[in-house]
């Protein structure tokens, strides 16, 4: 049972980065001080990201909850008996309509706050992503390696 769950876990995220763009940074990355040192952001650079990331919060927090409502109404068609094809097909045409708008928007907004940062920091902020994307592969590597069989119980800690 508990395998169930870390594989229903595991799709579950890996369904969830899908819906996003490939960055390990997220959020508002020029705000971490490690981020900002390692870029060497000016005053100008971090109020210019800040103004690009405001202007584009509303439409993401809309575009957001509009793929989350199209995807319980695609959970609900599923779950309907019976499930009507095309109203299923329908729901996943829309569904995927609205990750893709949020897709769009997503990276419309790291072009503009890429072209606020010179090459060089946009190098270093790429070398930054890389890495840590590396981390998060080796820590679900890691827990994938150490999720225990289904049927086995959990390991005990030893007693003193």
């Amino acid at each position: 049972m508990r395998r169930t769950l870390f594989v229903a876990a595991a799709l579950l995220a890996a369904a969830t980065v899908r819906a996003q763009p490939a960055q390990a940074i997220e959020g508002k990355w020029w705000k971490r001080p490690v981020v900002a040192r390692e870029l060497q952001l000016s005053a100008d650079q971090t109020a210019a990201l800040e103004k690009i990331f405001a202007r584009s919060k509303p439409k993401l927090i809309d575009l957001r909850a509009d793929l989350e409502k199209k995807q319980f109404e695609y959970e609900q068609a599923m779950q309907a008996e019976p499930a009507d094809r095309k109203t299923v097909e329908a729901k996943i045409e829309s569904r995927e309509t609205a990750r893709s708008a949020l897709q769009k928007e997503l990276a419309m907004m790291e072009l503009d706050m890429k072209q606020v940062l010179t090459p060089e920091q946009r190098e270093r902020l790429s070398r930054l992503r890389e890495a840590a994307r590396q981390t998060m592969r080796e820590r679900r590597r890691r827990m994938r390696d150490e999720a225990p069989e289904e049927g086995t119980p959990p390991p005990q800690k030893p007693s003193r």
